[in-house]
């Protein structure tokens, strides 16, 4: 059974929305969050509370900002939107672990609750997250309610691709996303019991796809063609994997889990510079990229490698009877790790440079490029220009680095509430720190599962120590975000371009730059 206060809670949350009362809204939310970190309630009661709590906030800033729901540095809504985030993870937080640890009956209340409330949760987060420019993190939510038949999730889904299409530099990848985009509005208009506000909404965006493309091509749908996986079962079953999980740097593997999304053909738009400056963003970028797929192949090949590997053979190591792992494969998951954080600060370096921030070259990080000015004591100094400030003024609007910069906080760790905006990344910051600057021990699953109490009352106190499954995890995880990021800064630019172009008065000359040879990539 379900706490009543529970749902008594939710009853006041929308008699106040209906009412518009501003106060009443917030107050809901507060007191929601306060609950959750009661221990009044299971995790179940503590996912619809923080559900209750994240709807209430974010009606309160519809209602504030007069339904502009989207975050502005001129509106001064950060703390707001900050909050609405925190409390929708909270909700999936507490959901999700109540549904892998906790036995519930089929057909149960418990399961009937459950199942409604994560796909909700999952579809209005993915709504906050998209106002401030995280869409590609939007749509691997909306994913799952679209699996699951949810008409919300659905319309949606479409919606955002839509607004993803847009962004793309690609003119072939937004066709194809458009069509997409037209069969997901078909379908959401067919169900009878969605409201009719929404109704309106999905039918507003279908007329928008006939205005730009040919009916005849939007009514059929996108007929796929089977590109090749690669010539051994090892690339296959890596190419495979890679879709999947959504790993690939193509924004149609966001949309489709076939073939054609398989190959990592993303890159910088054209970019207009002056006549005696060299292509240094395309090879800035071409760095970046590589490090990434490199950093994922290595992560593919430490998870999916069986048995041990010659060069771990004779190789004097202490039984310390706490099942530790050691080997190559937990070796190139740890470099493959580091190689990833390093890339936040290595697209901070494009970021500052393309932008013309003026930051000395030593001072930039993922944490600098949104300062209006680097503190340090008597050596501060002021920048050129303030990013966060021009990315959401609206001649220079740019919601892609706008998802930079919400990833970027979360990248940082930052705190609301005493909580963290993304829980998730405290445990991969640590990893991360203890990698670096300590000592990481990873431990077998099965033999030496950890607990909390066991993490901190440990036999090796010098050890922050982790099973190989919460590494695995975590390089996943930190894998999803990095290619956010990559994509994003792709996107920004490609923002920026457009307006450089618009507001250019002079010629133009186009310089074809060849393909770099997959033949040349080697070691001579």
């Amino acid at each position: 059974m379900i706490n009543d206060d529970v749902h008594t809670l939710g009853m006041f949350a929308d008699k106040a929305f209906d009412e518009g009362d501003i106060d009443t809204l917030h107050k809901i939310a507060e007191d929601c969050l306060n609950r959750v970190e009661t221990g009044k309630y299971n995790r179940l009661e503590k996912g619809i509370l923080a559900y209750h709590g994240a709807t209430s906030y974010s009606n309160y800033i519809h209602l504030k900002y007069k339904g502009l729901l989207i975050y502005s540095e001129k509106s001064n809504n950060e703390e707001d939107f900050e909050m609405c985030l925190l409390l929708f993870r909270l909700s999936i937080e507490n959901l999700t672990s109540y549904q892998e640890r906790d036995e519930i009956k089929e057909d149960s209340e418990e399961s009937y609750h459950l199942g409604n409330y994560l796909l909700m949760a999952y579809t209005n987060y993915a709504n906050v997250l998209n106002t401030c420019g995280r869409i590609i993190k939007a749509l691997s939510y909306l994913k799952i309610g679209v699996g699951s038949g949810f008409p919300m999730a659905i319309g949606n889904f479409a919606g955002f691709l839509m607004d993803y299409a847009s962004l793309d530099y690609d003119n072939g990848h937004r066709s194809v996303l458009a069509n997409e985009s037209y069969q997901l509005l078909k379908e959401v208009l067919e169900f009878n019991d969605i409201e009719e506000y929404a109704t309106e909404h999905y039918k507003s965006l279908k007329a928008s796809l006939k205005q730009w493309y040919p009916i005849e091509y939007l009514e059929k749908p996108y007929e796929f063609e089977e590109y090749s996986l690669g010539d051994s079962d090892d690339e296959i079953n890596y190419r495979k994997w890679c879709i999947k999980n959504t790993l690939i740097l193509n924004t149609l593997n966001d949309a489709f889990p076939y073939s054609i999304s398989a190959h990592d053909i993303l890159h910088l738009p054209n970019i207009i510079t002056k006549i005696d400056e060299g292509p240094r963003f395309h090879g800035l970028f071409n760095q970046i990229k590589q490090e990434y797929v490199s950093a994922r192949f290595m992560i593919f090949d430490a998870i999916s490698f069986q048995g041990s590997h010659f060069s771990d053979r004779d190789v004097h190591l202490v039984n310390t009877l706490d099942y530790p792992v050691y080997g190559i494969s937990i070796e190139k998951l740890k470099y493959a790790y580091r190689s990833l954080y390093s890339l936040f600060d290595r697209i901070s370096f494009f970021i500052n440079d393309y932008f013309e921030i003026g930051i000395k070259e030593r001072d930039v990080s993922y944490r600098t490029i949104w300062q209006d000015k680097v503190r340090k004591g008597k050596n501060s100094y002021n920048l050129k220009v303030d990013l966060k400030n021009r990315m959401t003024e609206k001649d220079t609007f740019n919601l892609p680095l706008i998802g930079l910069y919400w990833l970027c906080k979360d990248i940082g760790k930052q705190k609301v509430e005493h909580h963290y905006i993304e829980p998730a990344i405290v445990h991969i910051s640590k990893i991360r720190h203890h990698l670096e600057h300590r000592y990481l021990k990873v431990h077998d699953t099965l033999l030496y599962p950890i607990t909390e109490e066991l993490r901190e009352n440990k036999d090796d106190p010098l050890a922050y120590s982790i099973t190989v499954d919460e590494f695995n995890d975590a390089a996943m995880k930190l894998l999803s975000y990095v290619r956010e990021g990559i994509i994003l800064l792709t996107m920004g630019v490609h923002v920026e371009e457009l307006r450089k172009k618009s507001a250019s008065d002079g010629l133009i000359m186009p310089m074809h730059m060849d393909q770099y040879d997959d033949d040349w990539k080697q070691l001579n």
